[in-house]
């Protein structure tokens, strides 16, 4: 008699054990691809001249953009801030498209970057214009790390 109602502990500790195990495996995760041709994309450059001459490069394929009249840029390992100067008048739906395009082209001309903030809101550009000032004239980028900071709270990045 103990040994009938033994069995049904004995079946469901089997089952829990076989239900714990099946569910304990570890996640398989895709290998990440760098690029679609498996080529390796070298790292952004940390030296403060190569990185100038990136941000300056960028802020003319921004400008370059239909509606804008300027841009600045300002980068941060591989994150880009992007503050355009647009033409007077236009409406929101006009900015947002001149802002999406200036993302695009500044992501396709610059593929190592995994964030680009834009904005054309007229305090953030003037921050990012001193910034770019000040990186111009030796001062390190993370001197500024507070204010890049408050700036990507106000703004969400573009998606990659």
């Amino acid at each position: 008699m103990k040994r009938i109602k033994m069995l049904p502990v004995l079946v469901s500790v089997l089952i829990m054990g076989m239900i714990l195990t099946a569910g304990c495996g570890a996640a398989r995760k895709p290998v990440p691809q760098n690029q679609p041709n498996g080529i390796a994309q070298a790292p952004m450059p940390t030296s403060p001249a190569e990185v100038s001459k990136i941000a300056s490069d960028l802020s003319g394929v921004a400008a370059r953009v239909p509606g804008v009249n300027s841009a600045t840029v300002v980068i941060t390992g591989t994150t880009a801030y992007v503050g355009v100067d647009q033409k007077a008048g236009l409406e929101k739906s006009e900015t947002d498209r001149i802002k999406r395009d200036v993302s695009d082209e500044v992501k396709k001309a610059e593929p190592r970057l995994t964030a680009v903030f834009v904005s054309s809101d007229p305090d953030i550009v003037t921050r990012l214009r001193r910034i770019a000032d000040g990186v111009a004239a030796g001062q390190p980028v993370s001197s500024f790390a507070d204010e890049l900071t408050e700036i990507a709270k106000r703004l969400s990045p573009t998606t990659m």
